[in-house]
């Protein structure tokens, strides 16, 4: 049982996660035409698989960040912020948190079946 509540807490938090990125990339494209618009990202996953892997199991204190992209080219007006590329982060993001969720409620309907 305590795998399965192990997989709840990283699916929640990868749920929560991709709610807040969903935010993030809404604000990066309604700033596309603000001149010197730095584009934003979340940071998560990377920490969250680097702790999975040590074998560390609790992840209450990992949060995810919300940083400025560096490296990006900016514009003639400074603004990094890719139409193009937002799009396909917006549609990435959305069928990862359609796989958590799936994933989610595998989780609970093998709980179930155990129950019964």
């Amino acid at each position: 049982m305590f795998l399965l509540s192990n997989e709840y807490s990283h699916l929640t938090k990868l749920m929560d996660v991709s709610e807040l990125r969903q935010r993030v990339i809404s604000q990066n494209l309604a700033n596309v035409n603000t001149p010197g618009y730095q584009r934003l990202d979340v940071v998560f996953e990377e920490e969250l698989a680097r702790q999975i892997r040590s074998g560390e199991t609790a992840t209450p204190g990992l949060q995810p960040k919300v940083l400025v992209e560096e490296g990006l080219p900016p514009r003639a007006d400074g603004n990094t912020v890719d139409v193009d590329r937002e799009i396909g982060q917006l549609n990435k993001n959305a069928m990862l948190f359609q796989t958590y969720s799936q994933l989610l409620s595998s989780q609970f309907d093998l709980m179930r079946r155990a129950i019964r």
